[in-house]
């Protein structure tokens, strides 16, 4: 019997009217008649056993038919999937090395810390705003003088943030402060201390000096700017404004080394630079374990896989269908085959040998 049979639309309906069809020579009018010793197997018993088989085979072809795309698919994806494989082998690595450092340093470093969270980003907006007020009061002085806007901008800009760079040393000055605060004798650290120990040997960093010559440059600047401009804006707009305008870019100056100074925290520096590592090794990973060679492989060979399953079930779903028309083939031929087996000797249950191998794994 042909595949397309088991394929049509209505195949148990077309098989048993095949199987109804088949009639055997009759013998003698019995009433009732046990299956005879002397018949062996018929051959419509052999005929339907071979279309069972048939079946199991026609239907795990189909499966290696449509599944044949999808593995075709998976297997070119395999240099790309093998590919990321390995970089998210290293990449597994780093992430999990970069957490053990930011988890470690949070425990062993958290005590010290004394900036509060969200402190850095508060540093920074503010930062910004300073360096924009400072730039924009350049901007207009100069355009104001007769300069082209989009040259002084630039020039206002360069202004305005080397105003908010000269109060950077706020910064190193709050450093040295809480180093000379955490110092304690190497001997004192315990081991995961050890492992930081640059942020408690105060004593060894004798860089006061060179923190007093970058105030005095940075002071430089701050004169600097506000020189410049209270003689712009004293052309422009009198001496009043220009001392106005000037003791302003001094206080941005100024205003950018108290705000470094309230937020320098180089223990919180160093905490939140190990999370970040963190986070974008993460990031970064997810990213790999994310790649579309990875996904459309595994995709294409999960839908073969389920493609080749339902044929191979299909195909011992139609071998039983096979049969149990086998057995209604019989049924129908009582005359030569009997009514049944014989009461005796005969084993409740009985299945065929094939079959009982197919139910327990042996699938051909």
């Amino acid at each position: 019997m042909a595949k397309e049979l088991a394929a049509s639309g209505e195949p148990a309906e077309t098989w048993t009217e095949e199987a109804d069809a088949i009639s055997l020579p009759r013998l003698d009018e019995i009433a009732a008649l046990a299956r005879p010793g002397n018949i062996g197997e018929a051959y419509s018993e052999r005929e339907y056993a071979a279309l069972a088989r048939e079946q199991e085979v026609l239907w795990s072809a189909e499966g290696e038919e449509q599944g044949r795309p999808l593995r075709t698919q998976a297997r070119g994806l395999d240099g790309a999937a093998a590919g990321v494989q390995i970089l998210l082998v290293g990449q597994e690595e780093e992430l999990r090395q970069a957490r053990e450092d930011y988890l470690h340093a949070a425990r062993v470093l958290s005590p010290h810390t004394r900036r509060e969270p969200g402190g850095k980003l508060r540093y920074w907006v503010c930062w910004l705003i300073l360096v924009l007020g400072d730039m924009a009061g350049v901007w207009a002085s100069a355009v104001s003088w007769g300069d082209v806007p989009y040259i002084a901008f630039g020039q206002a800009l360069a202004s305005g943030v080397a105003a908010g760079c000269a109060g950077l040393v706020g910064l190193e000055i709050k450093y040295l402060r809480m180093a000379r605060m955490r110092q304690r004798d190497a001997n004192s650290l315990s081991d995961d201390e050890r492992r930081y120990i640059r942020l408690f040997s105060g004593d060894t960093d004798k860089g006061l000096g060179l923190v007093g010559l970058v105030g005095v440059v940075s002071l430089g600047v701050v004169l600097l700017a506000a020189s410049g401009v209270y003689v712009l804006r004293g052309i422009t707009e009198g001496a009043a404004a220009g001392l106005t305008f000037g003791c302003l870019a001094a206080a941005t100056a100024a205003g950018s080394f108290l705000l470094g100074f309230s937020a320098g925290d180089e223990v919180s520096d160093l905490v939140y630079a190990k999370e970040r590592r963190a986070r974008r090794a993460e990031a970064r990973y997810q990213k790999l374990a994310a790649s579309s060679a990875v996904k459309q492989r595994a995709e294409a060979e999960e839908a073969a896989r389920s493609v080749q399953t339902e044929s191979v079930l299909r195909g011992q779903a139609a071998a039983w269908r096979m049969e149990a028309l086998n057995w209604r083939v019989q049924r129908n031929n009582p005359q030569v085959l009997g009514h049944g087996f014989p009461a005796e000797g005969h084993v409740v249950g009985r299945r065929d040998r094939q079959h009982f191998e197919h139910v327990n794994g042996d699938v051909r």
